[in-house]
């Protein structure tokens, strides 16, 4: 029986909890049975995971300095008995499966990229599997080009989500290692999933993220904010119900809070919600404002048409997939602009949802055909 660790995800990122979710349910379709391991955190706490049946991988870090190898020297009686307690060492887990999202780029620096190469070299000594799973990459210069170019050689699969994003990979790749597949969470269904009481009959999601100014000036932050509230008032102003669906965590939710100090109309917020309920009333939205990448996704793939801002390659390659580079904005539009767009969903909505449907059928089969190559490559 596999044990397998799903890495970089967690469950105050409702886009990373989607893809935890999402991998679960492959691994049941594919496997049947497995050990699912998942690493301790404050956004991994306890009663969460052991809902979901994980170990507990051996993983600590004190004083910035990372003591999860003192668990590979311990006996084989020790780590035997540690499985009493649902706990498993790094050297006893046969396949990681990383879901990370967006961390490896120059924009996040070179620390995570050196702990993931430190544990891939492990990992290969003790012929363990390493895969990443569909996720955006680089760009990569300098030193960080280096790692990089020293992780993919010692991973066994490294999956890109876009083309900008396999370019990056495929320059620094020897051998043609990296693919190229589409987000996965599509595969998910929130068919049988109830909505959150009391909400209208016709509402517009507004999905808000920090990550939009978290990098750069007050002014910007300030633009930003400025554009949540015109998108909100222009919905208002077609005879929709605006509701802010905070997608992750305390950051975006001070946001949710800004706007409502400022909008004289009471608002509607959805906070705390688990992944699937987010991503159902997502799926119920009569039209979406989102800043989060997985609020574009699960807006699009479902058929729900989305207008969007960018702090990210990865934005551009997700509408350019979903063939409506035209209602990825600016947070600068005017009014005038903006309203003109909304229109235009408005008045072209069934044509829209249809044409989203068919592309996300498309996708849903690559990602079928992307598990199909995970799963050999676990089982070589």
């Amino acid at each position: 029986m596999f044990k397998i660790e799903i890495k970089g995800v967690e469950f105050n990122n409702k886009g990373a909890e989607l893809m935890l979710l999402s991998i679960i349910q492959a691994l049941d379709i594919h496997l049947h049975t497995y050990q699912l391991v998942l690493s301790p955190g404050h956004l991994l706490p306890y009663e969460k995971r052991a809902k979901l049946g994980a170990w507990q991988k051996f993983s600590f870090s004190f004083f910035g300095i990372d003591w999860t190898w003192l668990g590979n020297l311990f006996p084989t009686k020790i780590r035997k008995m540690l499985h009493h307690f649902g706990i498993i060492v790094e050297k006893d887990i046969d396949i990681v499966l990383d879901a990370s999202g967006f961390v490896y780029s120059d924009e996040w620096g070179e620390n995570r990229l050196k702990k993931t190469l430190k544990q891939l070299t492990k990992m290969q000594k003790n012929g363990q599997c390493y895969i990443f799973l569909p996720q955006a990459f680089g760009p990569f210069t300098g030193k960080n080009d280096e790692l990089m170019q020293k992780i993919i050689a010692k991973s066994q699969l490294i999956i890109t989500r876009d083309q900008v994003s396999y370019k990056h990979v495929s320059l620094l790749a020897k051998r043609g290692e990296a693919l190229c597949f589409p987000d996965f969470t599509t595969l998910l269904s929130v068919n049988k999933i109830s909505l959150p009481e009391h909400l209208p009959t016709k509402y517009v999601c507004v999905i808000p993220n920090h990550k939009m100014f978290s990098q750069k000036s007050p002014a910007d932050k300030k633009c930003y904010i400025q554009f949540l509230i015109t998108s909100i008032k222009a919905i208002e102003e077609c005879g929709l119900t605006p509701v802010l669906l905070n997608h992750e965590g305390k950051e975006d939710y001070d946001i949710c809070l800004t706007i409502v100090e400022q909008n004289k109309n009471k608002l509607i917020i959805l906070n705390e919600l688990d992944a699937l309920k987010v991503k159902k009333v997502i799926a119920q939205s009569f039209f979406c404002i989102s800043s989060r990448f997985h609020g574009c996704i699960s807006s699009l793939s479902q058929g729900v048409p989305a207008i969007s801002t960018s702090w990210s390659h990865k934005y551009e390659e997700l509408y350019r997939s979903y063939q409506c580079e035209d209602f990825l904005l600016e947070t600068t539009i005017s009014k005038v602009e903006l309203l003109k767009k909304i229109e235009k969903i408005i008045n072209q909505r069934e044509q829209q949802s249809r044409k989203l449907l068919r592309l996300s059928q498309i996708h849903n089969n690559q990602c079928k055909a992307m598990w199909k190559i995970v799963f050999d490559k676990m089982q070589t």
